[in-house]
């Protein structure tokens, strides 16, 4: 029996230990948690501005550094324009709540490499900085509204196109979609274009203005129509987004709002092919419902009430496998 009481006697000192090493770790991790970037991308690059995009965890207030080296030794925030986005403070309230961040840096030279990164502080505890791996960014060259045509010049008129984000039956926005980050890519442009849910247009709909594209040349790019868009929506809470791919109508060379169409459904990235690519995607969200963060309705091939990625879409697409040439 002594030698049990001993036992004993030895053994709760160890444990109380532990117990108080493990509290003091997860103290430790909680009092120096930095913000986390995510989806960090340079948008929206013209010949005297550009902007910064990206999610975070914490729905503190987005700041970002601009550099003329790449070393970061020569710092010129104080330089430039600094303009947090958007101007409306009800978007910009319902994007900070969300964590979607984006801010205007303007009062730049044209064809002209900056380094920036984005800067996060926890608002419950200022000490803890997040900081982006630093990227490059250059300005376009020249804006050019007009092309060189068979008699002359004619008039470079690309559209606005307007895209409606998906919202999830189960949610209890007041505006649905309100503050959501739409990004906007095309294989023609190095940068992409952004565009906030309910800025300027009605959510869940966020409108992109094509003549903000710039080419691989820094030129204006001429949109002409049935070329593949890749849109991100940066949706917040768990720094979710959703991939959609569509292509944009042919351009009337008349300013006016448009909506991007989808392409043959089976050929989810629109490089004309059905493989494994497409599958790949599609195992991504293969079962996941309505209400599911990641729900993408583009891989919800048939319609019915279950609103789910089930084996009927699976068995829809199979048939499909192998197409080449699609349109």
């Amino acid at each position: 029996m002594r030698y049990r009481r001993e036992e004993m006697t030895g053994t709760r000192p160890r444990v109380l230990l532990c117990i108080l090493c493990l509290a003091l770790v997860l103290w430790h991790a909680s009092a120096w948690a930095v913000p986390e970037i995510s989806g960090l991308k340079a948008a929206d690059v013209t010949t005297s501005s550009f902007s910064l995009v990206w999610m975070s965890d914490v729905t503190g207030d987005p700041e970002v550094q601009v550099f003329s080296d790449s070393a970061m030794t020569k710092e010129m925030t104080d330089k430039v324009s600094i303009l947090p986005m958007p101007a409306s403070i009800a978007i910009a309230e319902a994007a900070r709540l969300k964590g979607n961040m984006k801010i205007l840096v303007s009062g730049l030279s044209a064809s002209t490499a900056y380094y920036v990164r984005a800067v996060m502080r926890d608002p419950q505890n200022p000490a803890n900085i997040g900081y982006s791996p630093i990227i490059s960014i250059t300005t376009a060259s020249r804006i050019q509204p007009y092309t060189l045509g068979g008699n002359g010049t004619k008039a470079v008129s690309n559209d606005l196109a307007a895209f409606e984000t998906y919202i999830r039956p189960s949610s209890n926005e007041l505006v649905p979609g309100l503050g959501d980050l739409v990004i906007m890519e095309t294989d023609s442009s190095p940068y992409p274009i952004s565009a906030f849910v309910g800025e300027t247009v009605t959510a869940p709909e966020g409108l992109l203005d094509l003549n903000n594209l710039f080419g691989t040349d820094g030129m204006s790019l001429d949109i002409s129509g049935g070329e593949k868009l890749i849109f991100t929506v940066y949706r917040g809470g768990m720094l979710s987004s959703l991939t959609h791919y569509r292509r944009i109508p042919e351009n009337g060379r008349m300013v006016y709002v448009s909506g991007p169409v989808k392409g043959f459904f089976a050929d989810i990235n629109l490089d004309r092919n059905v493989n494994e690519t497409d599958f790949e995607r599609f195992r991504e969200h293969y079962r996941t419902a309505a209400d599911a963060e990641f729900f993408n309705p583009d891989f919800d091939f048939i319609e019915d009430t279950n609103n789910r990625v089930d084996a009927r879409d699976f068995s829809r697409f199979s048939r499909e496998y192998g197409r080449t040439d699609v349109e």
